[in-house]
């Protein structure tokens, strides 16, 4: 990400959009059975190129449940998986052994979705809490599941920012179950049209 240092709008997202990872992460601790720690969230004004880079070479082929949101911030929340982690997630659902699952069936697909109908509800309802403009509900459409390579995943995810401006806004946190191996990052692409709003509503005594 970034090196520059955090223009003050940002660092109030950061401390927002930390509330939606927490209660993510709490929501995923009692869907798996296993604590869920939040690793590291991120929020990050960048160039197309390093927010595709985020993610890490744009050649790791992952597995991701992507969700539209709607309400009065929209955009994309993308739930990411290595492959490996992924498939450690399934066999974490259904009490199997790690390594179990080597494929992305229709019953792997599905677990995926549903984890991220879960962990996506969580964050959004605390954004919608906590967040300026958003009074009311964010409500996301129904998990779409996608086996391909990160740099198509994101560079998809950030088109809509792209066409108006050349710093996008990219905020992400990471998570980690048990081991180095169950790692999972969720991704919110806010719309060109919301990070326009973010940047008109947020101040100070926005933080209350």
């Amino acid at each position: 990400m970034s090196e520059h240092s955090p223009d003050p709008s940002t660092q109030r997202l950061h401390l927002i959009f930390d509330r939606g990872a927490e209660n993510a992460s709490q929501a995923f601790s009692r869907w798996l059975g296993h604590n869920v720690s939040l690793q590291i969230g991120e929020v990050d004004r960048v160039g197309l190129a390093e927010a595709v880079d985020a993610m890490g070479p744009g050649e790791t082929l992952v597995a991701a449940c992507a969700m539209e949101v709607f309400g009065p911030l929209d955009g994309q929340l993308l739930l990411i998986f290595e492959d490996q982690a992924g498939l450690s997630l399934v066999d974490l659902l259904m009490r199997m052994p790690l390594g179990t699952s080597r494929s992305w069936g229709e019953l792997e697909q599905s677990a995926a979705r549903e984890t991220a109908n879960i962990v996506g509800c969580a964050y959004l309802n605390a954004l919608a809490h906590h967040l300026p403009g958003a009074v009311g509900s964010l409500v996301p459409g129904p998990p779409l599941f996608r086996h391909e390579f990160v740099g198509s995943l994101l560079e998809f995810a950030l088109q809509d920012q792209a066409v108006n401006s050349d710093e996008l806004l990219l905020i992400r946190t990471r998570f980690r179950a048990t081991s180095d191996l169950l790692e999972w990052s969720l991704v919110f692409v806010p719309s060109g049209a919301s990070v326009v709003k973010l940047s008109q509503i947020l101040s100070p005594r926005d933080l209350g």
